[in-house]
């Protein structure tokens, strides 16, 4: 054989051995990158899934303040898992349990997000942790007349002076001799009729002589709609300045104050149960002397209790009342026969606000508070009565009639309902602190011999509307 051959079979066998090392290389590089790409892949996967299990978990606190939202503030947990998703590839669930924080405005929110990959897995594959404390606060504040609807002023009411009117539906006025006096109005919607009427009617706007804020001019009118009372309409002049048609209104959400909210659990039971209502020389104190804090009629839960007063009734008469602390009571005042009771309060200024919150309704034919009374806030929770219907065609789980002259200025109404004022006459003015209800239908006697004023030092900002349970602080376990 040559040297030629030779050569040439030696590179052949070179060029083999070169093919083979290369196809070795890029086998176990192309191998390498199947292996890489697999493993991201899966990670990716692991990820997805991984933060699948976190939106799960927080979509149970989402769901646990929500709960809490609904005025379930009783509420301790899911009880087990609960599905939110469920695919053939895997299932998403969330459980979640709530303890009560360092006091009765605070929740601890704990929730656990789980993933089953596959869905039919017996255990979970990923799940995350998370706590979530939530706290009760108040986004904004009451004003002088707070409609969570309509206010309905009839054609016997002369003046209606008020510091701050907000609602959500429309004002509508039904006479042209009536006048409403406010230093700001805001309407957040408007009547259905052709000329969508946030104001409306044939009444009278009039700016305040003067004004709590002395830099202010002018009455300002915030309207989601048109002002169809003229003037001023929709423009503004020297008296009003008005933005018509601005969609920038919130509604109020809720002007449901809960009793917990003012009274925690240091609140017991009076010694004296309702009788501190119904017996004993008047004036009344409530709670008795020397019963701090003694002030659940006749506990902590809801709704009228037939164990207080006459099957749920307590008939407070012309008696004078002191109210010493805040107070819940579980029964209606003077549902059967109609009251024109005084209250009174010891403790003054904005401090010394004090709140009753009634289970049922207020009747009052008329109402009166000592001179120099500090603030009280009276909410009624009760349903809109029927009995009241013929005289209340908006509701009036409060209500106040026309026997006597209502003098009140240091009482504040706040309907969860409606609010009826029916021919009421007023001795003073101011004669109320403020209104508020879901519907406020105002037939107020004329001028007998004053007009219904309220009074504009009233402390509405102590007054919590849209009250909400918020998340403050995540945490993830």
């Amino acid at each position: 054989m040559s040297d030629y051959t030779t050569k040439k079979n030696n590179s052949d066998g070179s060029i083999i051995v070169s093919i083979l090392v290369v196809t070795l290389f890029l086998s176990t590089f192309i191998f390498s990158l199947i292996v890489l790409a697999n493993s991201s892949l899966v990670r990716a996967r692991g990820r997805v899934l991984l933060l699948q299990s976190q939106y799960a978990a927080e979509s149970g606190a989402d769901a646990a303040i929500a709960q809490l939202n609904n005025n379930n503030t009783s509420y301790v947990g899911s009880g087990g898992e609960v599905v939110i998703l469920q695919n053939a590839q895997y299932k998403s669930t969330f459980e979640v349990t709530v303890v009560d924080g360092s006091n009765s405005k605070e929740k601890i929110i704990t929730a656990t997000g789980r993933v089953y990959a596959p869905a039919n897995s017996l255990a979970s594959s990923f799940s995350r942790k998370i706590e979530i404390t939530a706290q009760r606060s108040t986004a904004s504040t009451s004003s002088s007349i707070i409609s969570r609807n309509i206010i309905d002023i009839q054609s016997g009411v002369k003046n209606i002076r008020a510091r701050d009117v907000y609602l959500n539906g429309y004002i509508n006025m039904n006479k042209n001799t009536t006048t409403l006096i406010a230093e700001n109005i805001t309407v957040a919607d408007k009547n259905t009729g052709a000329s969508n009427c946030s104001i409306g009617g044939t009444g009278n706007l009039v700016k305040p002589t003067t004004f709590a804020d002395p830099s202010q001019t002018k009455t300002r009118i915030l309207i989601a709609y048109n002002n169809c009372i003229s003037p001023p309409g929709n423009l503004s002049n020297a008296n009003f300045d008005v933005t018509p048609n601005l969609t920038s209104i919130s509604k109020i959400q809720s002007t449901l104050v809960p009793w917990s909210e003012f009274m925690d659990t240091t609140y017991q039971n009076s010694a004296g149960g309702c009788n501190d209502w119904t017996t004993g020389s008047s004036p009344r104190s409530i709670p008795s002397t020397g019963n701090t804090k003694k002030t659940h009629y006749p506990d902590m839960g809801s709704n009228i209790s037939t164990l207080c007063g006459t099957s749920g009734d307590l008939s407070l008469g012309t008696n004078r009342y002191d109210i010493l602390d805040h107070t819940h009571v579980r029964a209606s005042f003077c549902a059967a026969s109609a009251c024109k009771p005084t209250f009174f309060n010891p403790d003054t200024g904005a401090a010394g606000l004090k709140f009753v919150f009634v289970e049922g309704t207020i009747n009052f034919d008329s109402v009166q508070t000592v001179t120099g009374s500090g603030p009280i806030v009276f909410v009624s929770y009760g349903a809109d009565p029927a009995s009241k219907s013929s005289v209340c065609p908006l509701g009036g789980a409060v209500y106040l009639g026309n026997s006597g002259d209502t003098i009140a200025p240091a009482i504040f109404f706040l309907a969860n309902n409606g609010l009826c004022l029916d021919k009421t006459r007023f001795g003073a003015d101011p004669a109320l602190g403020g209104i508020s209800g879901k519907n406020l239908y105002i037939a107020t006697n004329p001028g007998t011999p004053f007009d219904l004023g309220l009074d504009p030092n009233f402390p509405v900002s102590q007054i919590p509307i849209d009250l909400a349970w918020r998340a403050v602080l995540y945490r993830r376990l």
